[in-house]
């Protein structure tokens, strides 16, 4: 898998939250040049005040593009489990734009995402593109500052990423 400009990207909430959060989200413009984000994904990041890692970024950064999905509560019709709307209209706005790839890491909402077709790439992935891209040395400080977030990965999640990026690999608590 690998990002790069004329690719179209849609994104969920947690990606552009959390790389806020660690002060990464940058990767996303250098890797995939723009993202697309529907309404209720902006709506999640700007409803509670610009407090919300990412509120801002989503509202000031040209390359962050809110597209509207038109009848999002088809696609959640077909879904085998019950998502938010940030979840199923990014799911919908990645099969309306046939999107090269999805940014989401929620493991309903991704699972029901490839059932559908969609490429996904979750957080660790970014990482793991970024890194094969030479966008940064390498992904074991990312992933150090994520985990000390509430971002949830396990340990073995943790190492494998480690061990894909061909990092040395330390067992770390959950």
């Amino acid at each position: 898998m690998s990002g790069s400009s004329g690719k179209i990207v849609v994104s969920d909430t947690t990606a552009i939250t959390y790389l806020a959060k660690i002060e990464a989200l940058h990767l996303l413009k250098a890797l995939f040049q723009e993202i697309y984000i529907p309404e209720a994904v902006y709506d999640e990041l700007t409803r509670q005040g610009d407090h919300i890692p990412g509120s801002k970024e989503v509202k000031s950064l040209p390359w962050i593009k809110i597209k509207k999905v038109d009848n999002y509560e088809h696609y959640a019709r077909a879904f085998s489990t019950e998502l938010d709307p940030g979840e199923t209209q990014a799911i919908g706005l990645a099969l309306h734009m046939n999107a090269d790839y999805l940014i989401i890491d929620e493991m309903d909402g991704r699972g029901e995402a490839v059932k559908l077709g969609i490429k996904t790439v979750g957080m660790l992935g970014i990482f793991l593109i970024a890194k094969e891209k030479g966008l940064i040395l390498r992904a074991g400080p990312y992933l150090e500052k994520l985990q000390r977030t509430t971002f949830r990965m396990s340990a073995s999640i943790y190492n494998t990423a480690l061990k894909k990026a061909g990092e040395f690999s330390v067992q770390k608590k959950a």
